[in-house]
């Protein structure tokens, strides 16, 4: 797919555009040219560092009430990706620029940087969807994970063809794709995103703050009076593709290090197919743990943000 974004600085957003105001936001530069902000959300000295990344679609602004709290036991670091957020990003074929290996790239590199601005503290890893996909795709690739252990939040790890669940998931998969590269982009501001949001599908269980937070996150203001996403549908819709093609799923074997895989409750009416594989994709990794949110879905930190903060919390505090 080659990139319709038209002119540059539509792949580019406004520097001055961070959605999560933090004490000191630094910048990493991908080698492909992406640039991706990193937000020091704070925390106190003599702690343990935390790093966090978010799902497809959203913006790490949009989980600021969370990191936050997290921020009173962590040092807490996020950053946007590519696509996303205050993220900058090269021009090319979008599933080129898009690809998941592209975003594993982007975390070694953000985790390095992290790790080098606290030499000696301990550096833990959360991800959420996208962000936990990123994760396992890196540690697939074998050799010392750049983290002490890692919470996985649902990553979207495509089952393979042999799998009981990937007809169900295929299904699931593709009606995202489509429905992801027709979202409207535009509109009047935050508070217009959050009423047509507001009690849609996996929104319905948003915390009031939390949704109100991610639809000022994940808006830009445009030189037109309106806002835009901060990250293009035909992006969103690109990633959701690119996850459904990979091949990780055949590499989990290599992965190493302590992780927690974090489910949502899979018996929901609305649990997705990643609920229902993560089982599975729990035995494909050496020595990985599944702890599932009774009553929680996709977007549990969103829906149950302090039973997720414990959740991380007690993991960071875990000694296998």
């Amino acid at each position: 797919m080659e990139d319709p974004g038209g002119p540059r600085q539509d792949r580019m957003t406004d520097p001055s555009f961070r959605p999560l105001p933090a004490a000191e936001i630094f910048t990493v530069n991908a080698r492909d040219g992406a640039v991706l902000p990193v937000y020091a959300v704070g925390g106190p000295p003599d702690t343990p560092a935390l790093l966090f990344a978010h799902a497809n679609g959203f913006a790490v602004g949009s989980y600021e009430p969370w990191l936050r709290a997290l921020a009173g036991d962590f040092r807490v670091f996020a950053y946007d990706a590519r696509g996303h957020g205050g993220a900058q990003w090269p021009e090319g074929p979008l599933e080129e620029v898009f690809h998941v290996d592209r975003f594993a790239d982007d975390l070694a590199e953000v985790a390095a940087a992290c790790a080098a601005r606290l030499p000696g503290v301990p550096l833990h890893y959360c991800g959420h969807s996208l962000g936990a996909a990123a994760a396992l795709r890196l540690l697939s690739r074998g050799g010392a994970p750049p983290w002490v252990r890692a919470i996985l939040c649902e990553p979207p790890i495509f089952p393979p063809r042999t799998s009981p669940h990937f007809a169900g998931a295929l299904a699931e998969q593709q009606s995202l794709i489509a429905r992801s590269a027709v979202r409207r982009s535009r509109w009047a501001g935050p508070p217009a995103l959050a009423a047509a949001l507001n009690g849609r599908g996996p929104f319905a269980r948003f915390r009031p703050e939390m949704l109100e937070v991610h639809c000022r996150a994940t808006l830009r203001p445009t030189n037109k009076g309106d806002y835009a996403l901060a990250c293009p549908p035909a992006v969103e819709s690109v990633i959701f593709e690119s996850h459904r093609d990979a091949d990780t799923w055949q590499r989990l074997g290599a992965a190493r290090g302590p992780i927690l895989l974090v489910s949502g409750d899979p018996s929901l009416a609305d649990a997705g197919w990643i609920a229902t594989v993560l089982p599975d994709m729990t035995a494909a990794v050496p020595g990985a743990r599944l702890q599932a949110l009774a009553g929680a879905g996709h977007l549990m930190i969103f829906e149950e943000p302090e039973r997720c903060r414990v959740l991380v919390l007690d993991e960071v505090r875990r000694s296998d």
